[in-house]
């Protein structure tokens, strides 16, 4: 083997002869990294350290100013002398008619079983919690569902789409609620106007219950109508009775709702009985929330209503409605607020209430606490309460009950229900009536959009007892903790703060400072650190024009979803920019996204909690008008008109879109709420506090070097960020350009006339451990159209596999193929052993995984009738896309040969000719010094050297050179077939890896045998069963082939990507358990060649007749005992 000379040295690309540019380069990043790493662990630093805010320590703590205060008898607790059940129990007796209409339909008689009815509330997540609980014990689920709002009949349909699906799965039958409450407000005039209306109009709304009905797979409606007129008691009764009509003949229930007092006039009960399915008496709330304080459901009223409503009835008619929640009057207030169980609890701990009773008289239990200077009266039912009325329901026997409502009550009374009739409890039923369990329920404590938290958690008791009279007792020895946010400034009446999120944005938060400044108002702006960071001088203004700023963290992501650490990263960072931008610190925080909003799992309460610990007063709000949906200015407004009642902070938002809606309701926001009588006031004065105590200003002694420190990382981050925002911009414009010049320049390339050129070529390939695809290279090359001499030069680069066998077979049998061998040494010192025995004038590279068409060599050769071009480039594309890197690889020759390179052609600017397919003319090369082995990139270097002896550098665009991308899962099959490769070529062939020819995709009925693309033996048609596995039975067609061993095996391996690789280990192990035990293995390989990649699969064969016709392949075995793709 001859030796390769040594290289004359020739400095390439990027040389550096003295040595000296990567030490000096190295020195210099190494400083730099230094100093930059040094830089940033001290901003880090800074971040994580806590900023000191000097909050009022009144501000932060809210569960010390509840205080319980005695009250043995209570002012409002009223008696049971004017009994109002008698009233109506004697004018129900004289009324009586002496005989009954007998209905159309009359309504099926009563089941017997025990109806266990649950009261829904839409939007509270642990109503909805406690159904999914308590499933197994409910029986009938009454959700809000339907409002009938105006005296057309018009429904406003509002239900929980969870339900219906929820209800079916367990067996629950699904009774929506239908209300004439519009709001808070009763509309009896859209009941009375639609009862005494048209037929027409009652037909209509009939109509469209009963699709709201079917669509929630509902077994009826719950009626629940109040403050009727009783002059229009007939009209209604008739309306009922059509009503019901309708319903039964769609095999639907009617309940009707019974509030005791003196409301029941309006209902013809002796009328209705026939008709309505249950009566649903709702024996709870005997003082209501408009009334002065006193009991929900004291046991005279409750046993009274009890023994009124049932009497001369049909008692199985009849559901009793049982109450367990409570009432949180503020004495001097106008209205209670209903309270769950939990909350009553949690009020009663943070108060250090002493006790609470159940016992006579009333049997309702209640305590009194102080909330700074207003003092507040509670009274709740619980599982106690719940337990009595229970046991009287049953002795009258009623035909079940109902809880009002799922969500508020005491978690005791689901226990409660298996209790017996004499109160014999057991140990285990006591237990759970005794214990108080604090489950992950958030309770709200005081009044106010402002919160601090407390996530403690403390069980609590009650002890049992049963009176002389019978009746189950109870007095709490202590009060069960819940997690609890504790509220505060609810302000004065009529003052009101507007809040901003998410600014400052250059666009709109100066409009809105203009408006605010011109209604003399002050706001709170809410600012993501982000934007603070791009835009300091607004942030300044806001400050400067007395308006307050609050924390809304650095790049507002959803924190419950955040890690602690990075929670208190993103706050502390908003602070020190916050701090270094004003002079001034902020103790507001209001979370992004829904924690916001109302709480309701402890995931969310977190981020409060830690924000809490790092001194912030969490702002959330209560009037919420969704501008960021884009609505409308005029739906802003109502939005707001509709929320004032229920609170007084206003969310806006002033960034984060576009907000030219906001921007034009903010003034007639203003303007209602002047209106109206309100005062806009900032945050600090509903605390009832300075802004300096809510935005303290900064001691000029406090942390200087911090304040520096993160003042200067802060500028670099933004000058950094700027560079880099600017940067895209410019790179972006650089590219639209480029992208434009190269496609103006591509058009114009037009392939110029050439005389044709049919000089001797010199093919060179440079192959290592090519074994698998050497052969098939050679066949394509050798096929060519080119009408010049060819020669084609192997170097084997030291191959471990079979190269050089393939390469010898075929030279063997072509003279033109030559090979020359060497020592493992690179692809370089390959290629410049291949360049010194060249003996012709063009040399041609290609790689040895490649497979050129007929017209390749014509097309790339052809430049070359001008004298002047140096080095052609090819056009190569990646045959197999199997893969998705192959994918990526075509897409960047695609760009790079077809486009770009069309495009530099014009300017004679190729800087590479790629060593997959090119041509060079042998005397550029020896002018440029030959190919280098100083760089990894020896063809760039060579391209860049041919145009140095002045030689021009042209593409072809025609060229078509395949690079196969080898695919993988043959391979891996080889070597678990076939794990010792020296024993695969036995002289007695006991291995034969035989394979199934690819064909091209044909039109049907076409024979399949002109398109078998792979040489060898012909034998017929072989049905390949998809997926055959180890079956033999699948390609049994096989045993009748010609020249195959009789005793000979078939395994069918498909090398196809869909399928999964637990199939090819499977076949593997079958394969060399086979042979070891003598047999002879014939290994099947389907798998599609590069020149059919995507129409030989099954599962891409949807006309089944295409498929059946594609399971019709000729199947080929080599002239050798071993042949692969």
């Amino acid at each position: 083997m001859r030796e390769i000379p040594p290289e004359t040295v020739r400095p390439f690309v990027f040389s550096d002869p003295a040595g000296k540019r990567w030490p000096r380069l190295r020195l210099v990043l190494l400083i730099a990294g230094v100093l930059f790493f040094l830089a940033l662990v001290v901003f880090v630093q800074t971040l994580f350290v806590t900023p000191q805010m000097r909050v009022p320590f009144s501000l932060r703590q809210l569960k010390g100013q509840l205080r319980a205060l005695q009250k043995e008898n209570p002012a409002g607790q009223v008696t049971t002398a004017s009994l109002l059940w008698q009233k109506f129990g004697a004018a129900r007796q004289a009324a009586k008619k002496v005989s009954k209409s007998t209905p159309a339909r009359p309504r099926k008689k009563s089941p017997d079983n025990e109806v266990h009815l649950a009261f829904y509330t839409n939007g509270d997540p642990y109503s909805y919690t406690s159904l999914q609980q308590h499933a197994a014990q409910i029986t009938h689920l009454c959700p809000e569902w339907m409002t009938v709002i105006n005296g057309m009949g018009e429904l406003q349909v509002d239900g929980d789409s969870r339900l219906p699906k929820f209800a079916a799965n367990k067996g629950i039958a699904l009774m929506p609620l239908l209300t004439n409450l519009v709001g808070d407000t009763w509309q009896p005039e859209a009941v009375e106007n639609l009862a005494h209306g048209p037929a027409e109009r009652q037909e209509r709304f009939i109509r469209n219950v009963l699709a709201v009905l079917r669509n929630a797979r509902a077994s009826g409606v719950v009626i629940d109508w109040q403050q009727i007129d009783p002059a229009y008691r007939d009209d209604l009764a008739s309306f009922i009775d059509k009503f019901a009509d309708v319903l039964h003949d769609d095999e639907k229930e009617l309940w009707l709702c019974v509030q005791p007092g003196q409301e029941l006039d309006y209902i013809d009960f002796d009328r209705l009985s026939d008709n309505v399915d249950r009566f649903v008496a709702m024996l709870f709330d005997e003082t209501s929330d408009i009334d002065p304080p006193g009991p929900l459901a004291s046991r005279p009223w409750f046993e009274g209503w009890l023994h009124v409503l049932l009497e001369d009835t049909d008692t199985k008619q009849w559901i009793i409605a049982l109450g367990s929640y409570g009432y949180d009057w503020t004495i001097g207030g106008k209205k209670a607020d209903l309270i769950a169980f939990a909350e009553v609890m949690s009020r009663a701990n943070d108060a250090e209430v002493g006790t609470a009773e159940v016992k006579a008289p009333s049997y309702s239990p209640y305590f009194y606490f102080q909330d700074e200077d207003k003092e507040h009266a509670v009274w709740f039912l619980d599982a106690v309460t719940f337990l009595n009325e229970l046991r009287e329901v049953r002795d009258q026997k009623a035909g079940g009950f109902a809880l009002y409502r799922l969500g508020c009550e005491d978690p005791a009374i689901w226990d409660a229900l298996s209790v017996p009739r004499d109160l014999k409890i057991d140990n285990q039923t006591r237990q759970s009536l005794q214990w108080i369990k604090a489950t992950d329920t958030i309770t709200d404590v005081g009044d106010g959009e402002i919160v601090t938290v407390d996530e403690s958690h403390t069980d609590g008791l009650r002890n049992l007892g049963i009176d002389a009279a019978g009746y189950l007792t109870a007095k709490y020895v202590k009060f069960a903790q819940f997690p609890t946010l504790y509220h505060q400034g609810a302000g004065g009446e009529h003052q009101v703060a507007i809040t901003f999120d998410d600014g400052p944005d250059p666009r709109w938060t100066p409009k809105i400072l203009d408006i605010l400044k011109g209604a003399n108002a002050k706001a709170a702006f809410f600012l993501v650190g982000a934007n603070a960071e791009r835009y300091p001088k607004l942030v300044r203004r806001i400050v400067n024009e007395g308006h307050e700023i609050g924390n809304h963290t650095y790049y507002h992501p959803n924190l419950a979803l955040c890690w602690p650490e990075h929670i208190r990263l993103e706050l502390n960072a908003t602070q020190l920019l916050l701090e270094t931008i004003t002079g001034r610190a902020t103790a507001l925080f209001r979370p992004p996204y829904a924690a916001d909003t109302s709480p309701s799992q402890l995931s969310e309460l977190i981020p409060l909690q830690i924000a809490e610990d790092l001194n912030y007063l969490v702002v959330l709000e209560s009037i919420d008008p969704e501008d960021w949906a884009k609505p409308g200015a005029d739906i802003i407004l109502r939005r707001v008109k509709q929320q004032r009642r229920d609170g007084n902070i206003i969310l806006l938002h002033d960034a984060g879109g576009d907000r030219s809606q906001t921007v034009q309701a903010l003034p007639r926001i203003l303007e209602w709420l002047h209106t109206r009588g309100d005062t806009v006031v900032p945050l600090s004065t509903l605390l009832g506090t300075t802004r300096d105590a809510v935005m303290p200003p900064l001691a000029e002694s406090g942390q200087p070097f911090a304040r520096v420190v993160s003042s200067t990382g802060f500028r670099v981050y933004h000058a950094v960020e700027e560079f880099l925002w600017a940067f895209m911009i410019v790179a972006t414009a650089l590219v639209v350009i480029r992208t434009l010049i190269v496609v103006w320049l591509a058009y114009r390339f037009r392939r110029r006339p050439r005389a044709e050129f049919a000089e001797p070529v010199s093919v060179v390939i440079a192959a290592y451990n090519e074994g698998k695809v050497i052969a098939n290279t050679l066949r394509a090359l050798l096929t060519t159209d080119y009408k010049g001499d060819v020669e084609v030069i192997v170097v084997d680069d030291g191959s471990r596999d079979e190269t050089a066998t393939e390469v010898q077979q075929i030279a063997a049998a072509d003279p033109r193929v030559r090979l020359l061998q060497q020592q493992n040494s690179g692809k370089a010192r390959a290629l410049q052993r291949a360049l010194s025995a060249v003996r012709r004038g063009i040399v041609v590279f290609i790689d040895a995984d490649t497979q050129c068409q007929r017209d390749t060599l014509p097309r790339l050769l052809e430049p070359f009738a001008d004298a002047g071009v140096g080095a052609v480039s090819g056009h190569a594309k990646v045959g197999n896309l199997r893969r998705f890197i192959a994918r990526c690889q075509a897409l960047e020759y695609t760009c790079g040969f077809n486009l770009d390179r069309r495009a530099y052609n014009r300017w004679n600017c190729i800087t590479v000719v790629p060593g997959a397919i090119s041509a060079v003319r042998k005397e550029a090369i020896d002018e440029a010094g030959g190919l280098s082995l100083q760089t990894l990139a020896e063809d760039t270097d060579l391209s860049l050297g041919v145009r140095d002896v002045a030689m021009s550098v042209e593409t072809s665009r025609h060229v078509v050179q395949l690079e196969l991308s080898r695919p993988w899962l043959v391979q891996f099959a080889q070597h678990l077939v076939f794990p010792d490769h020296s024993r695969r070529r036995d002289a007695d062939g006991r291995f034969v890896f035989a394979r199934v020819a690819a064909i091209r995709r044909v039109a049907r009925g076409d024979a399949l045998r002109d398109h078998v693309s792979f040489h060898g033996r012909y034998f017929g048609h072989a049905r390949l069963s998809s997926g055959a596995g180890t079956d033999p039975a699948g390609l049994a067609d096989f045993a009748d082939a010609p020249d195959l061993p009789s005793d000979a095996e078939l395994l069918h391996l498909e090398s196809n990507p869909a399928r999964d690789q637990r199939r090819v280990g499977e076949l593997g192990q079958t394969g060399a358990h086979r042979q070891r035990a003598g047999a002879r293995v014939i290994v099947v390989l389907s798998c599609a060649t590069p020149w059919d990649v995507t129409h030989w699969t099954h599962e891409k064969c949807h006309d089944s007749r295409i498929a059946h016709e594609y399971r019709q392949v000729g199947a080929c075995i080599g002239s050798r005992e071993y042949s692969y793709y």
